[in-house]
């Protein structure tokens, strides 16, 4: 393939994951993403594997670093450029790690495009620093480069139109990540982190510090919490809403190819409903999940 390659980190600098396949990032991820891989055919699952593991390494480096300390936010900065080289190297066609081989392969195969890819970096990289959203039209500015990129960047893997498609992964990407949000509101306050726009807390009389509140005022149902948590769920009800519209639109050929998207809109419905039922107690409850034999059942009923 044609092109200069990026000058990528010597591999003796490289991450752990550099010397790792993209089965081994995935298997040891136990993301929700991997139940709707084992619908497609063995060609696309490879590819998925290797948009997916793109994804998840990325995504790794700021999760794990130590970013209170200067030398954590170097590390965390030299391995992102890493991956972005990697990324440049691999669509040039000189790929050095196992993840770049099976991009670039990908990306000969199903014509997969780098930018989207890109944007997921930059997503991530802004996590870097705490999160500072005042409108929830900021947050899906970030919610487009960490989760509606993804989809963009899987479509051609899928076999679906790019362009008809476009929207559709723009808001799938929305809804999905706007659900892990509400999720994730204590573990990411836990660590100083607050994703939820500065506007949507004033509306309720709120701060980022009353998120982490204790047992008795989480059971409290007219508590200021409690509505919040039923108003963003409503909200991202809504957001599924438009990903049914948008889906609503297309040519059955694309919708058939969009199975594997479909399979984690049921996944992420039922964890939002699970969010929906805990309300304000949600930060102080164990982490919500979908089991493994429900995923399957879930993903199984898109096939029908």
């Amino acid at each position: 393939m044609e092109g200069a390659a990026a000058t990528v980190t010597p591999m003796s600098s490289a991450p752990l994951a550099a010397r790792m396949s993209p089965l081994q990032i995935a298997r040891a991820s136990g993301s929700n993403f991997l139940v709707s891989f084992a619908f497609l055919s063995p060609g696309r699952r490879r590819g998925m594997l290797a948009v997916y593991a793109y994804c998840r390494v990325v995504d790794d480096v700021v999760d794990d670093a130590k970013l209170e300390s200067p030398e954590g936010r170097a590390a965390a900065e030299e391995q992102l450029r890493f991956w972005e080289e990697e990324l440049a190297s691999s669509f040039a066609g000189q790929p050095s790690t196992p993840l770049g081989y099976a991009l670039h392969r990908a990306s000969i195969r199903f014509g997969l495009d780098e930018e989207p890819l890109r944007a997921v970096v930059a997503g991530v990289r802004s996590d870097m620093t705490p999160p500072c959203y005042e409108s929830f039209d900021d947050l899906c500015g970030y919610m487009s480069k960490v989760a509606s990129a993804v989809g963009l960047a899987c479509l051609p893997i899928f076999g679906a139109d790019k362009d008809r498609c476009h929207d559709y992964a723009m808001q799938l990407g929305h809804a999905l990540q706007y659900t892990n949000i509400l999720r994730d509101v204590a573990e990411d306050g836990a660590q100083g982190r607050c994703y939820l726009p500065r506007a949507v807390l004033r509306q309720h009389g709120l701060e980022a510090k009353d998120l982490l509140a204790d047992a008795e005022l989480a059971r409290d149902p007219d508590s200021p919490l409690a509505r919040l948590y039923a108003a963003e769920c409503a909200r991202t009800r809504a957001l599924f809403a438009e990903v049914d519209s948008q889906l609503a639109n297309l040519p059955n050929a694309d919708r058939r190819a969009l199975r594997p998207a479909r399979m984690m809109d049921r996944i992420y419905r039922e964890l939002l409903g699970r969010i929906e039922k805990l309300g304000a107690e949600l930060p102080t409850s164990n982490r919500v999940r979908v089991s493994k034999l429900l995923k399957l059942r879930l993903a199984l009923s898109t096939l029908f």
